[in-house]
């Protein structure tokens, strides 16, 4: 019987193009972990919507993932390209937060070829982003590298400081764009986790991690192709924000609405959100 479940699901989802839609998710899987609390009472930022859960140190394990069948397709410079949106994003983040949380990372040196072909990552209806993918994907890396007993294992890569909020982050040879948080419940199935939280049972996915608070993926091609490159790296950090809690805004100019479609130098967090993770005052 599980006791303790880890789930994420989704706060919203929008259709962006024929690519990709991009949604807030959160899971829930079987496990002790969860994210480390802070004291309440100190002023620190915060995950939006949870104020117990310290993000003012964030740490990413970043990984390029290819499926198997794509062997042949790996993005020569995929590290360079993944490394430049981690420094945008650091940077993007130390000034949208005040300097009151630092956003630090780790790249795996090698791509991550996949077990499985594509079609086993994918899900055929992407308005959502591609959770399926995030989420298959996610628990291959969780039992691959972050476990000791893992093909690709890396100590050192897996390795969290502690007081570090984790985030494994995925630039991922397919099709694809979601991010969201893991949480723990003590309810086994989504049906009942959504009765839970008054969400719909179709936002809920119980998942199989336990090393990070929390993932989030980006389509390869969005950093790199001539279409989408000029404002890739605000959809990178766009998907990183659901980690931190932060829902899509559509109606709203920042980066977790219009401004995911702006370059990252151009982008800014709206101020209710800020307040909301607090980062400034009411």
């Amino acid at each position: 019987m599980i006791l303790n479940s880890r789930y994420f699901w989704i706060i919203g989802a929008a259709l962006v193009s024929v690519m990709f839609g991009t949604a807030l998710y959160y899971f829930y899987i079987s496990s002790e972990k969860n994210g480390f609390v802070s004291d309440v009472d100190e002023i620190r930022p915060h995950l939006y919507g949870f104020p117990e859960v310290d993000i003012s140190k964030t740490r990413i394990k970043a990984v390029y993932a290819v499926p198997k069948n794509k062997t042949d397709f790996v993005y020569a410079d995929w590290k360079s390209v993944l490394e430049e949106a981690l420094g945008k994003s650091k940077k993007f983040h130390g000034i949208q937060f005040r300097g009151k949380s630092a956003l630090n990372y780790d790249v795996y040196p090698d791509p991550v070829f996949l077990l499985n072909e594509a079609p086993f990552y994918d899900s055929n209806e992407t308005n959502f982003g591609n959770p399926r993918a995030l989420i298959n994907i996610g628990e291959e890396i969780e039992k691959r590298i972050f476990q000791e007993d893992g093909d690709l294992y890396s100590g050192e890569f897996s390795e969290f400081k502690t007081g570090e909020y984790s985030v494994l982050t995925i630039l991922y040879e397919g099709v694809g764009a979601a991010g969201g948080i893991i949480q723990e419940s003590e309810f086994e199935t989504p049906e009942e986790i959504a009765a839970s939280i008054g969400l719909d049972m179709r936002h809920i996915f119980v998942v199989d991690i336990k090393s990070v608070d929390g993932f989030s993926l980006l389509s390869r091609s969005f950093l790199t192709e001539q279409e989408t490159k000029f404002y890739g790296e605000s959809l990178f950090y766009h998907e990183f924000a659901h980690v931190l809690g932060f829902p899509d805004q559509y109606d709203r100019y920042d980066i977790m609405g219009a401004g995911r479609l702006k370059p990252i130098e151009q982008a800014y967090l709206d101020r209710h959100l800020l307040q909301g993770v607090g980062v400034i005052m009411q």
